[in-house]
Parts: C-alpha cells; sequence; structure tokens
C-alpha cells in the first residue's frame, strides 16, 4: 500500500504560525501534524509515502530526511495552483496502485486508517455523519456509497456527513482518477481542489462511505482548530 500526502499548501489563515513553518509541522502533543499521519501510516503497513510540498518546502524536507520511506515531491507552483495539481504530480507513483491520499492537516486517531485500510480493493470515503460546521466539504450518500461531494456551505438538510480529508483509492479507482487529473492539468485547470476531479468521477468508480463518528479527528485551519486539537491529542 503506498500513500499520498498533499502538505504544499501556506496555510494562510494561520498567519501567526505560518510566518515560521508551514502548518503541517504545526505540533500538537509534542509531535508536528505531518509526523503523527506517517506514525499512523507506517504502523498499518504503508511502504511508500509521498508527500507533496511547498510552502516553506525545506523545512519539511528537513524534517523527514531520516523517514526512509517518505519520498518528497515538490510542487514549485504551489503559489498559483491548488492541491488538484499537488496530486498530479504524484501520477508517475501511483497511479494503477492502491494508495491512501490524506490532506497535510488533518489529525486522527490510529483506527480511522486501519478502518480505511482493511477494506482492500475498494475505494473508500471516511465521513463522519453527525458533523456539520462550515470548515468540512459535505457528501450526498445512497447509505453505502458517496454520490457527491457538496461544498463546505451545503445546508445540513441535503448533507449526510462531512469530509476528514481521507480517501483510499483502488488500483482502477486510481487510474480513473489520474486520466481525469491528467485531463485537466492538460485543460490548465490547476487551481482546484481534488475533489472537484473526485466529483467528476463519482458515477464510474464505487466510492463506499465508512462512517467514523465517535472517533476523533479534526482538520487544523484556524488557531481554533490548534486549540481544539491539543484538546483531543495533546500528551
Amino acid at each position: 500500500m503506498k500513500a499520498v500526502i498533499l502538505a504544499a499548501g501556506r496555510g494562510t489563515r494561520l498567519p501567526e504560525i505560518t510566518k515560521e513553518a508551514p502548518k503541517c509541522l504545526i505540533e500538537i502533543g509534542g509531535k508536528t501534524i505531518l509526523e503523527r499521519q506517517i506514525e499512523s501510516l507506517l504502523r498499518n503497513d504503508v511502504e511508500k509515502i509521498y508527500v507533496v510540498v511547498g510552502f516553506m518546502a525545506d523545512k519539511i524536507k528537513e524534517k523527514l530526511k531520516s523517514i526512509k520511506e517518505v519520498i518528497i515531491i515538490e510542487n514549485k507552483e504551489y503559489e498559483t495552483t491548488d492541491n488538484i495539481y499537488s496530486l498530479y504530480l504524484t501520477c508517475s507513483q501511483v497511479k494503477r496502485d492502491d494508495f491512501v491520499l490524506l490532506n497535510g492537516d488533518v489529525i486522527f486517531e490510529k483506527n480511522i486508517i486501519e478502518k480505511v485500510l482493511m477494506h482492500i480493493g475498494l475505494n473508500i470515503a471516511p465521513i463522519d455523519s453527525m458533523h456539520y460546521d462550515l470548515e468540512e466539504l459535505k457528501i450526498r450518500d445512497d447509505e453505502v456509497l458517496i454520490r457527491e461531494i457538496l461544498p463546505k456551505n451545503a445546508s445540513k438538510e441535503i448533507s449526510d456527513g462531512s469530509t476528514i480529508g481521507i480517501f483510499k483509492f483502488s488500483a482502477e479507482g486510481s487510474e480513473i482518477l489520474f486520466d481525469e487529473l491528467e485531463e485537466l492539468v492538460e485543460r490548465s485547470i490547476k487551481n482546484k481542489w481534488f475533489e472537484y476531479a473526485l466529483n467528476k468521477i463519482l458515477y464510474k468508480i464505487r466510492m463506499y462511505k465508512v462512517d467514523i463518528h465517535g472517533l476523533k479527528w479534526i482538520e487544523v485551519d484556524t488557531m481554533e482548530d490548534i486549540k481544539k486539537a491539543q484538546e483531543l491529542f495533546g500528551e
């Protein structure tokens, strides 16, 4: 199993923090967000982890240089692109392979990755069916499959839960995803979230939902999120 962590962004809503270091290097309970993700992946037998960096790339490279399973890919266009392009840059490494995809700002307990990876050969989206706020993308499902990724401001009435910044793709799903990414980049569509591409292929693949409500997770975007993360994961 492989993994891709998207960690090229600037973290514009955390200027107090990101003037010194990228968001993924924020320490929660004595470990950076990125270290927590990598440890969780390695504990679950992920063999190669591709980390896409951009903003303050050298600081991330220095932090991860001793972890042999980590391969750094640099998005040199991070200032003018979004993570759809960062994911595209991993095409030659993970297309047609099973892989798990993570945003570089999500903190989660280890049971979540275990629940995702146990579904061998399937496309999986862990969602929190009872979580609703304006920071996370929402989903619409049919009880089993994800049918649509909804915008953050989608109403609670039409939402069946929130994404948590993690997805797993089968080898077949990976090929379909990267075919779509390649087409979008060829059309110079580089400044959208990767969920834009995912939405366009949900009619082609079966993306099963796994409800992780009750397990701890948080996506870090603001100072308030950092405070909550310390309460949830501080040690």
